[in-house]
């Protein structure tokens, strides 16, 4: 391509290092032209081309982007731009991407430290400690001698390795890698493979949050989560006042996602509302104990796993109770509606 020197024109041009904005058009060799008018045009080649390739191979005639300026007239004439910083920053996007998803990637290892391997991913390096390394890599060597282990990592230079991004942090140029949760992951997805939905298993826990139960189960153990809303029918305001740490329970997978399992215990209790039209009739009354008292209404238990709402708006002038209703106490409550689907019940007084 023969590019004309362009005359000098009387326009404000930006300083170097500025950010202009253009359209691509064409791509020759190791150099890409960018009409940046009303500038003139713009050529990224050389080492800029090279650094930004990943992302250039990518672009088309007509695509519109941003460069960088390096040199306002090199000796055709031409700004001289440079695209490494969008390039490293879509690139950091795709590496978040990849952790997010728990991707795996081939990393080429370019050399090594004490400490572990220094990788080289889509041209941005990162560092693969040796502690995340899998047991058949593991420098196991006698009296840890450091020379020796420092030895043995140095078989990996120029070789590639699958492994997961374990942490990623653009700002400060961080990102490290992990071989053995790829394993970890393998391992989960056979692991997974030998169970089914439906099947009831003895899990452990091992933790307990607000938001449920996580538990292993099976040998080697698998993971496993029993989210609160599984753990029973009726309301449990802390799990810790009904399960510790390394209790066992029976309970029912539910389902099986990526290698990540979803257990429930309520799902092997019998389900209060199963028969529940046989029980509770409209416009009669039960007895039910107060749960909880808000600005809006009264939250009541019925039988443990089946609770209704009395709405205060709902209310009748002759039917407000003269006295406020009391958390821990019981009353009588006619049923005013069922909800069968959505298991809710209006009451009334």
């Amino acid at each position: 391509m023969v590019i004309p020197r362009l005359k000098y024109q009387k326009i404000n041009v930006p300083g170097i290092g500025s950010s202009i904005d253009g359209t691509v058009l064409s791509k020759e060799g190791k150099s890409l032209y960018i009409d940046v008018s009303p500038l003139g045009l713009a050529v990224v080649r050389g080492i800029e081309f090279i650094s930004a390739k990943n992302y250039i191979k990518n672009l088309s005639v007509g695509d519109k982007i941003s460069v960088n300026i390096i040199e306002l007239d090199n000796e055709d004439g031409l700004i001289e731009a440079s695209l490494r910083e969008v390039s490293a920053n879509q690139i950091w996007g795709t590496l978040a991407a990849a952790k997010k998803n728990s991707e795996t990637v081939f990393i080429k290892i370019l050399e090594v430290n004490r400490g572990g391997l220094i990788a080289n991913y889509m041209g941005i390096k990162g560092f693969l400690p040796v502690s995340q390394l899998t047991p058949e890599h593991y420098p196991l060597v006698e009296d840890g001698d450091k020379e020796e282990i420092l030895s043995r990592l140095k078989n990996f230079v120029n070789t590639e390795i699958p492994v997961k991004i374990l942490d990623i942090d653009q700002d400060s140029s961080k990102l490290i890698f992990s071989e053995r949760e790829v394993l970890n992951e393998e391992h989960k997805q056979k692991l997974a493979a030998q169970y089914q939905i439906g099947d009831v298993v003895d899990a452990e826990i091992t933790k307990i949050v607000d938001f449920g139960l996580f538990v292993k189960f099976g040998e080697p153990p698998i993971d496993g989560l029993i989210h609160i809303s599984e753990v029973d029918y009726k309301l449990i305001p802390d799990l810790k006042e009904v399960y510790k740490e390394s209790d066992v329970v029976k309970a029912k997978i539910e389902s099986i996602t990526n290698g990540r399992i979803a257990l429930s215990i309520k799902a092997l209790k019998p389900d209060p509302w199963k028969d529940i039209t046989d029980i509770y009739k409209v416009n009669k009354k039960y007895d039910g104990t107060v749960l909880k008292t808000g600005s809006l209404g009264v939250l009541v238990e019925l039988e443990p796993g089946v609770y209704g709402f009395l709405k205060f708006s709902d209310l009748k002038e002759e039917e407000v109770p003269k006295e406020p209703l009391e958390v821990g106490k019981t009353y009588q409550f006619s049923i005013k509606s069922l909800d069968l689907e959505n298991r809710r019940i209006s009451l009334g007084l």
